[in-house]
């Protein structure tokens, strides 16, 4: 099955086409607010570089956030108005997932993805990656790092084998990533010094690669969605829509 995936969370938009066995193409762009006029131009762009069409696809996949609002608006209405012209399932991945799913290869690591929000606060949850599988191990949530930094401290420590075998006692150490790491990365070393791993630049927005994977995975699975109900993953509000709530008090 050929899919679409798409992914606008963050500055720097992702897409990518592929079928089950191997990615056919894949178009990384910084969009720079200017994502309504560039994203479809830039989709078929990538197909007619993969020598296909927009009759050629067979899914669609796209991220559900969390990350910008006016980014993830763009990106899940096009996605979804895509699969009702072409009559083709979707599927939507939170963004998380997605950066998570980078260390997947991993054994017995702690992931911890951290995406922008405004005001000083960043979208994140923790996982559990370990040969070739990803586990949430918390809530996804919003708030300042050091709501992130007490989790961590709090939480108990993951088994981690070190030489010998053995089981290693403490707190396990934790790669982070993310669009939001680099402003938050010396308050988190501050905290919990060598414990904190970061992760380079490029692994720091979601791969529209490996949502196609999962997006295929799911649909094969039966649970595609519903084109009509699937909205945004906002975690939280916008500052308008709080706004707005409040003036209605």
């Amino acid at each position: 099955m050929l899919i679409l995936a798409l992914d606008t969370t963050t500055d720097t938009a992702s897409l990518a086409v592929a079928d089950e066995a191997v990615t056919l193409g894949e178009s990384d762009f910084a969009h720079r607010m200017d994502l309504s006029r560039r994203l479809m131009p830039k989709i078929i762009s990538l197909l007619k570089d993969c020598g296909l069409g927009m009759k050629d696809v067979e899914a669609i996949g796209v991220s559900l956030g969390p990350g910008s609002f006016t980014g993830l608006r763009i990106g899940v209405v096009t996605a979804k108005t895509l699969a009702q012209v072409l009559g083709v399932p979707i599927s939507g991945i939170v963004s998380l997932d997605l950066l998570a799913r980078q260390f997947d290869y991993l054994a017995q690591a702690v992931v911890c993805p951290l995406v922008k929000v405004r005001r000083g606060e960043v979208y994140y949850a923790f996982f559990r990656a370990d040969r070739g599988s990803v586990e949430r191990i918390s809530d996804y949530d919003a708030g300042p790092i050091e709501k992130v930094i007490q989790f961590a401290k709090d939480s108990p420590p993951l088994p981690r084998l070190g030489e010998g075998m053995e089981v290693r006692a403490g707190l396990s150490e934790i790669i982070f990533c993310g669009d939001a790491l680099d402003e938050n990365l010396e308050a988190l070393r501050q905290a919990l010094g060598e414990l904190v791993i970061p992760a380079p630049p490029w692994l720091s927005y979601p791969k529209a690669s490996i949502l196609a994977q999962l997006a295929l995975k799911n649909i094969a699975q039966g649970k595609a969605d519903d084109p009509l109900s699937l909205v945004p993953f906002y975690i939280r509000r916008s500052a308008p829509e709080m706004r707005l709530e409040a003036a209605c008090e």
